[in-house]
């Protein structure tokens, strides 16, 4: 019974901040919860020339999860291609929050942080981004798709003598 009260008070807690995020198309197990920073409802804007932030709070669904790899593609234009993250980046294991370390076991629950730079260079446009967090023999632990829109940010005022 105290378990079940705890696992409760957590799902609530993770819900807090929380965006709205929609569930991959091919099945795969949606996080518990992910956080854009500065996000609550898609689509989320994101500043070039920035880091975006994601809290991607999901569980295992098997034992002993030893490599996680986050996979992303960008869909515009009726378009897909697959995003390069940087290694540091991609590591679900080396962005773990709270302590949490891999091996990851099934039901366990932990936060990965997501920082992605938005380069100076994108265009200024929609895109449906993917996130699947993938083990080392390509299954989905948990995926979702985000709906972000990329922004100019804000430039400097002229300072006038």
């Amino acid at each position: 019974m105290k378990f079940v009260a705890l696992t409760i008070v957590a799902l609530m807690i993770a819900g807090i901040g929380a965006t709205d995020v929609k569930q991959c198309k091919k099945g795969q197990p949606l996080p518990l919860s992910v956080e854009v920073v500065g996000c609550e409802n898609m689509p989320c804007d994101v500043v070039k020339g920035t880091t975006a932030v994601m809290y991607v709070h999901f569980v295992g669904t098997k034992d002993n999860i030893r490599e996680l790899n986050a996979v992303v593609h960008a869909t515009t234009l009726g378009i897909t291609v697959p995003y390069e993250l940087p290694k540091e980046v991609a590591s679900v294991c080396d962005n773990l929050m709270y302590g949490a370390t891999c091996p990851i076991d099934k039901t366990e629950d932990v936060v990965y942080a997501f920082n992605f730079y938005v380069e100076s260079s994108y265009p200024e446009i929609s895109v449906a981004v993917q996130v699947s967090l993938e083990d080392a023999e390509g299954d989905s632990i948990a995926c979702f798709v985000c709906n972000i829109k990329v922004k100019k940010g804000a430039t400097k005022p002229l300072l006038l003598e």
